[in-house]
């Protein structure tokens, strides 16, 4: 999978979490894909960003969201935030991207190196807002908010 191509396409897609780690220079992206595939009633995607540098999140105008700085995870809050813009420039062996979520804020940083992996996945309603859901290949349950545990 071309991983800054999944990146391009990834407009209007929900932020799941994120998580960057200084120590070890990367940053995990998690995000509800548009790109389901057929039988699938969703695709997540995992973007890994290695060799990360200069990050930084601008803080948006909703109160609620300008706690998450280094890491997010939607199960903590009832907003959704979804991917509003993205500007991916190549700098020699390097890569800067910003990403923007409205309201939410923005997420910029450069990286040495991206991968990206999908996972899809089927929905059933058990009851009124709460779904299940199971892996589209092999049936096994996932978690919404944590798909490639």
């Amino acid at each position: 999978m071309d991983s800054l191509g999944a990146l391009e396409c990834s407009l209007e897609s929900l932020l799941i979490s994120y998580q960057y780690d200084a120590s070890t220079e990367s940053l995990v992206l998690v995000l509800d894909h548009p790109d389901r595939g057929a039988g699938a009633d969703r695709a997540f995607l995992r973007l890994r960003f290695m060799g990360v540098s200069a990050f930084r999140r601008e803080p948006g105008t909703f109160a609620d969201l300008q706690r998450f700085t280094e890491s997010y995870s939607a199960r903590e809050t009832q907003a959704t935030t979804v991917v509003q813009g993205i500007d991916i420039e190549q700098r020699g062996g390097s890569v800067s991207i910003a990403l923007s979520f409205g309201s939410f804020g923005e997420l910029t940083f450069v990286c040495r190196s991206c991968s990206a992996e999908s996972r899809r996945a089927r929905a059933t309603q058990t009851r009124a807002n709460t779904w299940t859901y199971q892996d589209s290949d092999d049936g096994k349950p996932m978690d919404f908010y944590n798909p490639f545990a």
